[in-house]
């Protein structure tokens, strides 16, 4: 029975390291020697990090190579990134992987986060941009935000700017410009929300999703915020590679990021997400449609 164990053992530890070796071996072929990974920022840069460190760790074990974590600074940031090929994976908004994709359609979006429901998001595929307002602040209708200050998060983000430029300018019937007073970037959902309730405008842009974790967070409570607009529905943020990314990097990626393990059960529950689904180009067409209003 001992030497049984044994041989288990040994057979065990072989097979990790020719996994391994295998790895290695596989990205030589494609001339990879590293994998470099970004994010659009949606909090502060240094806990986003920390959120997704178990990714990274997934990745360069599944590799077999260093993942070096390139902080962006903006939504455009990570556009400019993907679309130079200074980047090889990024997690992109669904508008600004529309907008990188026009210009470079070998841009590939092929995942997204399942996330568990929220008071302001459904379980699902799907999220929404909100126009918000306290609920404290006695504003019950849109047209009581006439030349007040609005805030909006990045210029590309999906829910932040994008979305509340095209399609609520198309709600309300007139330029978005037109409608408020003036319009101030926070710079991220969480910094929007957070000049919101310090009366540094009168309502805001958010994504749905970062509402929810705002909530979780304590940010906020389930009466803090009245909903005066939601979007249609927009699916979540892709992960995205850059053109001509190595086939065997490609397929090994996937196959991480869609196989149950500690490691991304982990990071999973650090974004409140529930799975990761596959998706293409075509699951983020609506949002082109939006967009060409």
């Amino acid at each position: 029975m001992r030497l049984l164990t044994l041989i288990l053992a040994f057979a065990s530890l072989a097979f990790a390291s020719f996994y391994s070796w295998g790895a290695v071996r596989e990205v030589k072929n494609c001339n990879m020697n590293r994998l470099t990974f970004t994010m659009i920022p949606k909090k502060d840069i240094d806990q986003q990090a920390s959120e997704y460190q178990p990714l990274i760790t997934l990745l360069e074990q599944g590799l077999g190579m260093p993942v070096e974590l390139v902080r962006a600074t903006s939504y455009e940031s990570v556009m400019d990134g993907v679309l130079s090929g200074g980047v090889d994976l990024a997690v992109m908004g669904p508008a600004s992987y529309v907008i990188a994709h026009r210009t470079d359609p070998g841009l590939d979006a092929f995942a997204s986060l399942t996330t568990e429901a929220g008071l302001f998001t459904p379980e699902g595929s799907f999220y929404y941009s909100l126009l918000v307002v306290p609920t404290a602040a006695g504003i019950n209708s849109i047209e009581d935000l006439r030349n007040t200050r609005i805030l909006l998060t990045d210029s590309s983000s999906t829910s932040g700017a994008l979305i509340p430029k095209n399609e609520f300018a198309t709600t309300i019937g007139e330029p978005f410009s037109d409608f408020f007073g003036a319009n101030i970037y926070a710079g991220s959902h969480d910094k929007a929300l957070m000049a919101l309730l310090d009366n540094k405008a009168e309502a805001a842009f958010v994504s749905s999703s970062r509402a929810d974790e705002a909530l979780r967070r304590g940010m906020i409570a389930e009466d803090t915020l009245t909903v005066l607009w939601r979007s249609v529905p927009l699916h979540y943020d892709p992960f995205v590679f850059r053109s001509g990314i190595c086939e065997d990097v490609r397929s090994r990626v996937i196959n991480l990021l869609t196989t149950p393990s500690p490691m991304l059960s982990e990071y999973l529950n650090t974004q409140r997400a529930v799975g990761i689904n596959l998706v293409t180009y075509d699951d983020y067409r609506a949002i082109e449609a939006v967009l060409n209003n």
